[in-house]
């Protein structure tokens, strides 16, 4: 890991780094963008000048004599040995030499902290006793320089410091020579290491990231530099306030910073072993890598830079489904499947969901039909559904979990629509630790040919490397662009509706024709223009407030560990209040809008045949003092129930009854979170032992319930 201080104007400003790969390289990095190539690509002059610091290998601040006077002297007290040591590790310099080397001014070292890095950098004035300086009218910062902090996941710079020149005498475990490479790591109280603590590092960084401020700093993590050079070098670059990256200096800039370039010039070959993701996996076994968790826990928990690390740190991602879907049946029970941790995409990388682990109490206003990935939202509702991609394959693909309504209502159209053959289409075999996974991979470019899981945050990631979102599905891809379309269940409805029509493609299959609204032309359409108001209006006003109110009483409930609070209890009312608005709303109609199937009917319907399945037992809506009666099986509810019959008539070839029980996990999954980022080093996993607590619901009777 690494702190990395960055100055273009005239005071002093340095940029501290450690003896990693993820440092030394980008020290190499922040060379040969500001110093080493113009826009055309070119060497500039200094290329690799060993007069020159950094160019070389990095040169470290503390390393150094103050002056050439000072290292005379050293070397007549006899310290000339360990001089000679330190010129071979970090080149011949001196401090006052590095404070003249020219503007933008670069500086590596392990050091960290507010205490040991430049005063000036955090507004703080000579005069002014230590006292930080803050414009209060804007909030801007008066200090002077800018701060870059690599970090790396722990366990992995554990594994390097130890292989650093060489396996310690005390080896891992300790000997007669000391406590050993692991028991150092994670004492955080008498750490033998030559910079301390690790875990106080991380924590003390955070800090001095939060005094610069966000305008001068920035944190580099080493693995999303390894998965996404191209993004993470742009975002750099714009960090630096360099003009806009051009190709031909973007790939000069990756070639010469390659491990392979890098292992052949300079001092830059001393500090590479591998630099591979992942290196810890082979060492140690599961009990220590587990203690190291618990001592991440104790130390970090609540830092926020330093929760993308606990995803890099995995040996392999918790909570994988033990079947696919298509493996599962009707009896099929999840709970029984590994718990999965409740994650969300900050900037990029995966992290904890802050509604799990924050506010046990608080209401998720993300869940909905509203969400929207919104940084790629605006390719138009008009695409061409037949185009394919360069390799034969729709140029269109639609990720989709058959567990989620929304993602539900968008199967549903896609396959009465009959465009699987235009629009390619992946349905999650579930939830894991890294969101909805897809454990036969996907079968759409760029993953189609790679084996193992696919998981849809590498979709959101590839599409926008540095988004802020919830790991939503539905997603509509596009091959070509490598973009997301939509992942807005209603948005991605109308896409596909007028682009079928725009194609003159009619409903399938044959024998539902006849609930479905039709256009002029003898098109079919779930949303004709003479109806799109009040569609739109059914749906804001009906559908997504029903779907909200049940997903958002239910988390809540689960959140708060199945205790009821008075708002859990206004919440449930809310959800039996919209029933039976639905219920007298349908009375004398077949549908929300008269004789026609229309899209907002899909949502609802989506929402509703879950209702049995699960929303009464696994989100707590049986407890509700105005629970009178399942919905399908019972009599509570005449028009929803005929209404939702005639549905299902329509939509069976979409739904999936076997996924719907994977609802069922969620209260597993915000247990087993908050316990895996528990301060406690009392472990329990015993997420398992109490599944039967609840009784599932017999879903065949459901279903033979539906057909009647």
């Amino acid at each position: 890991m690494s702190l990395v201080l960055l100055k273009s104007c005239a005071s002093l400003s340095p940029f501290f780094c450690s003896i990693h790969f993820s440092t030394t390289w980008v020290t190499k990095i922040l060379n040969s963008l500001l110093h080493d190539f113009d826009e055309d690509g070119n060497i500039s002059e200094g290329y690799m000048d060993e007069k020159l610091p950094n160019r070389m290998g990095q040169t470290y601040p503390e390393a150094m004599p103050p002056t050439r006077e000072i290292e005379r002297q050293e070397m007549e007290e006899g310290k000339g040995e360990m001089r000679e040591k330190t010129k071979k590790a970090f080149g011949n310099f001196t401090m006052d030499e590095l404070i003249s080397q020219p503007s933008p001014r670069l500086f590596s070292s392990h050091l960290f902290g507010e205490k040991l890095l430049p005063k000036k950098l955090f507004d703080v004035s000579g005069d002014e006793k230590g006292k930080r300086l803050v414009v209060d009218s804007d909030n801007i910062r008066n200090g002077r320089g800018r701060l870059i902090v690599v970090v790396r996941n722990l366990k992995d710079t554990l594994v390097s410091l130890h292989h650093f020149r060489g396996v310690p005498k005390d080896g891992w475990y300790g000997n007669e020579h000391g406590p050993g490479s692991f028991q150092r790591w994670v004492d955080l109280e008498n750490c033998g290491n030559s910079f301390g603590n690790a875990f106080d590092w991380v924590k003390m960084s955070a800090d001095a990231i939060d005094a610069v401020g966000p305008e001068r700093s920035l944190v580099i993590y080493y693995e999303s530099l390894k998965l996404n050079f191209d993004a993470q070098l742009q975002r750099i670059n714009d960090f630096l306030g360099l003009p806009k990256l051009s190709d031909a200096k973007a790939r000069a800039v990756c070639k010469a910073c390659s491990a392979d370039s890098m292992k052949t010039r300079g001092r830059f070959k001393q500090m590479i072993r591998k630099g591979v993701i992942g290196d810890h996996s082979n060492y140690l076994d599961d009990g220590r890598w587990k203690e190291v968790d618990r001592t991440f826990n104790r130390a970090l928990s609540g830092v926020e830079m330093a929760e993308p690390l606990r995803f890099f740190q995995y040996k392999e991602i918790p909570g994988l489904p033990l079947l696919s879907l298509i493996d599962c049946n009707l009896n099929t029970d999840p709970r029984r499947f590994p718990p999965y941790l409740m994650v969300t995409l900050r900037e990029g990388m995966i992290v904890p969901d802050a509604l799990t682990l924050g506010n046990f109490n608080c209401v998720s206003k993300d869940h909905g039909a509203s969400t929207q990935f919104k940084s790629s939202i605006g390719a138009g509702r008009h695409l061409r559904l037949d185009e394919t991609s360069k390799d034969g394959f729709p140029r269109f693909h639609l990720f989709v979990s058959g567990s989620c309504p929304l993602a539900s209502s968008v199967a549903t159209v896609h396959n009465l629509l009959g465009i699987e053959s235009l629009i390619s289409m992946d349905t999650s075999d579930g939830e894991s630790g890294a969101g909805w996974v897809f454990l036969n991979g996907a079968t759409c470019f760029p993953w189609k040919d790679r084996s193992g899981p696919f998981y849809l945050h590498e979709a959101y990631q590839l599409s926008d490397p540095f988004c802020t979102t919830n790991i939503f599905a539905p997603v509509l891809w596009d091959t070509e662009t490598q973009k997301i379309v939509s992942n807005d269940s209603w948005e991605i409805m109308k896409i596909f509706c007028d682009a079928a029509s725009d194609l003159g493609l009619c409903m399938s299959p044959d024998n539902v024709q006849h609930v479905i609204a039709k256009e002029g032309g003898g098109v079919h359409t779930f949303f004709p223009e003479n109806m799109m108001q009040n569609i739109d209006g059914m749906f804001v006003n009906v559908a997504q407030p029903l779907i909200s109110a049940v997903f958002d009483s239910g988390l809540e409930f689960l959140r708060n560990g199945c205790i009821e609070t008075q708002r859990i209890k206004n919440g449930w009312a809310n959800v039996f209040t919209l029933l039976e608005e639905v219920e007298e709303l349908l009375d004398g109609r077949s549908y929300l809008l008269g004789n026609q199937v229309t899209g907002v009917d899909v949502s609802l319907a989506c929402c509703l045949l879950q209702f049995d399945a699960c929303y009464w037992d696994a989100f707590g809506l049986r407890h509700a003092k105005e629970y009178k009666g399942p919905l399908l099986t019972g009599g509570v509810y005449p028009n929803l129930k005929a209404y939702t019959q005639s549905m299902y008539k329509v939509m069976k070839p979409a739904v999936h009854f076997e996924s719907f029980r994977q609802l069922f996990q969620i209260g597993q999954a915000i247990e087993f979170t908050r316990q895996s980022y528990s301060v406690s080093d009392v472990e329990n996993e015993a997420f398992n032992d109490d599944v039967n607590m609840i009784e599932l619901p017999d879903l065949q009777n459901i279903v033979s319930a539906l057909v009647r």
